[in-house]
């Protein structure tokens, strides 16, 4: 599908992904994170009583698996089973990734109130965190993203406020309180930083997205409840591209909002998903999957998001949601109007 916009068009490009407890696939995917060339580092949030399956898969744009990183902390290791959540490398209920300029992995827990880091290779870092609501002490950390200074946004949800730390964790702001006024949360979940620095906020239970200064000075607001076009229901990320368009992850209302710089309201993206090449393997090696699909009703639904928690736009223009509870990433293309006609068809 191509939807149109003030000087865009989004393009569906493919769909990445497939439920799967290790290897090609995703179990309840929540957070990517871009890396350098083509990589893609996604985190799997899984379910509690599959420990295994929480997961940092490393593939491709192009579905080339790399390999995990996962409990043992190293790209394409075997987990390692200690007993011990708080163990070098585990996840409990993991929430964002990021990356530094070096392109090290960071991972946000919201159970065990930590900054988790590993080198891009895997290889476990370390962690920081405390829990608490002092400075520098966090509750159930979500979001999470770099500055063009290296240092690190987190958002401290349940302390419903913004944090800014150096990457090896040393605290040097913050802002937010509980609240429905301008610069209050309400259980913030989602983070962007824009090319002049300015944060976003996904304001989850607010209904609505928040912008600051890096300083935590509120520049804006725009959103309320509900599921007319510009409105959410539990808002969960926010991403920004480098012309100004921003771009919401509406969770409940199953959909990818984009607003233009001042927050109003653009286009919405439902869903185009077509099957993964992962998911194709999968079937041609299982003949009885595949007859069970072909007579199966109603699998003309499967194309649209279900419970998109994330999104991210990298520097080629191509916007990447996080369709949780289809275990899968479904890719965009914006294309400059000028470009249009030179794609017909086929992947971006």
């Amino acid at each position: 599908m191509t939807t149109r916009v003030q000087g865009a068009t989004f393009r569906y490009s493919h769909t990445i992904g497939r439920g799967e407890e290790a290897g090609t696939g995703f179990k309840n995917p929540v957070s990517l994170a871009r890396g350098e060339g083509d990589l893609m580092y996604v985190v799997s949030r899984a379910y509690d009583y599959r420990s295994d399956s929480k997961r940092i898969t490393v593939c491709t744009v192009d579905e080339d698996y790399i390999g995990e990183i996962g409990n043992a902390g190293r790209l394409g290791g075997d987990m390692m089973d200690t007993g011990e959540s708080d163990a070098p490398g585990s996840m409990v209920w993991p929430t964002s990734i990021a990356l530094d300029r070096a392109g090290n992995v960071y991972v946000s827990d919201e159970w065990l109130n930590r900054i988790a880091m590993f080198t891009p290779d895997g290889d476990w870092l370390g962690a920081w965190g405390t829990e608490g609501d002092a400075d520098g002490e966090v509750a159930q950390p979500s979001g999470i993203a770099f500055d063009s200074e290296d240092n690190i946004y987190v958002v401290d949800t349940g302390n419903n406020r913004v944090q800014k730390f150096t990457k090896d964790g040393q605290f040097l702001a913050k802002w937010g309180r509980q609240g429905t006024g301008e610069g209050e949360f309400d259980m913030p979940w989602g983070i962007s930083i824009d090319t002049e620095g300015d944060i976003y906020i996904s304001d989850w239970r607010n209904d609505r997205i928040q912008k600051f200064a890096p300083d935590g000075r509120f520049l804006m607001k725009f959103g309320g409840s509900g599921s007319e076009d510009g409105e959410f229901n539990r808002p969960a990320d926010v991403a920004v591209d480098k012309e100004g368009l921003i771009y919401v992850a509406d969770w409940r209302n199953d959909r990818l909002q984009v607003f233009d710089a001042e927050g109003r309201f653009i286009t919405k993206i439902i869903g185009d998903a077509t099957l993964s090449k992962w998911g194709i393997t999968k079937l041609d090696a299982n003949p009885d999957m595949k007859r069970q699909r072909e007579i199966a009703q109603g699998l003309e639904r499967e194309k649209f998001l279900r419970g998109p928690i994330g999104v991210v736009v990298d520097d080629e223009d191509r916007v990447f949601i996080v369709d949780s509870q289809r275990n899968r990433i479904q890719i965009y293309r914006k294309i400059p109007p000028f470009f249009v006609g030179l794609y017909d068809g086929g992947r971006l």
